[in-house]
């Protein structure tokens, strides 16, 4: 067993007040077998009300219903992880018996959906055919070192906009694009695969503990670290799932007012 602890605040601020504003909020853990929530607290300085989506995240919906100048957002967090079992990097997708579903009643086939944040070049289809000859695990983890080390991890190269294509040809990004550009590859496949927004145990700043991963369907869902080229371990905290970034990024909304805004972010992520 280990445990995480997050800490994550956050303060928009606003040159004119806001008068009404509405936002998703993915940042509260998903309920799954390997994990043991011990607490999760979220407060605001809004109203928050709480409910679960379709593919089983869990979401708050925040409402600003009065004039103010700042929103916050202040988690804090204790989850227990089970140790992940190790898994044979020759594994094969098997091929015997159809599973149409998972285990939260979505069709698989959903999860072969592209987007516009996914939609492949003929350059990222090649690679994916060449890379993954056969469906195994280690030659999955042989497409996200390629796609790493085509996308060069560069802070500031893209925004939460860029489209895997643009990423791959830009030649940098971050987790999102390497994200994108992988679950573009995957589906070209045929596989089902989903974009992950969630946290990352150890790293130092804020940009870093946020993360983001995909899962590809081998007969159960597969959690891969692009940027790390590796299989997720209880190194990784899950928040939600979707199709891609905007499916699944932590915080989405809009406003009515408000002027500019800034934003400040403090995040840890410890045992």
């Amino acid at each position: 067993m280990s445990k995480i602890l997050v800490k994550h605040n956050t303060l928009y601020k606003y040159e004119e007040p806001v008068r009404y504003a509405v936002q998703r909020i993915f940042l509260s853990p998903r309920i799954e077998t390997q994990r043991r929530i011990i607490k999760w607290v979220i407060n605001s300085n809004a109203d928050l009300f709480k409910q679960e989506d379709s593919l089983g995240n869990m979401m708050h919906v925040l409402v600003v219903s009065k004039p103010t100048k700042t929103i916050t957002i202040d988690i804090f967090g204790e989850v227990e992880l089970t140790k992940f079992k190790k898994i044979r990097s020759n594994l094969l997708r098997k091929k015997t018996g159809k599973i149409f579903k998972d285990s939260f009643g979505i069709p698989l086939d959903y999860f072969k959906c592209q987007t516009d944040l996914t939609t492949p070049n003929d350059e990222i289809v090649s690679l994916a055919h060449a890379t993954c000859r056969s469906i195994t695990i280690k030659n999955l983890i042989q497409l996200a070192r390629a796609i790493e080390e085509k996308v060069i991890y560069t802070k500031g190269a893209t925004t939460v906009a860029t489209s895997a294509t643009e990423a791959w040809e830009k030649k940098a990004g971050v987790c999102q694009d390497h994200a994108h550009v992988m679950l573009s590859a995957c589906r070209s496949l045929g596989l089902p695969a989903r974009y992950v927004s969630g946290y990352l145990r150890g790293q130092a700043r804020a940009s870093e503990a946020t993360h983001a991963w995909v899962e590809v369907w081998l007969n159960k869902w597969l959690g891969i670290d692009v940027t790390h080229f590796k299989l997720i371990d209880d190194q990784f905290l899950s928040l939600a799932v979707g199709l891609d970034y905007e499916h699944a990024s932590p915080v989405r909304g809009f406003r009515q007012g408000g002027g500019v805004e800034t934003m400040e972010v403090k995040v840890s992520v410890t045992d």
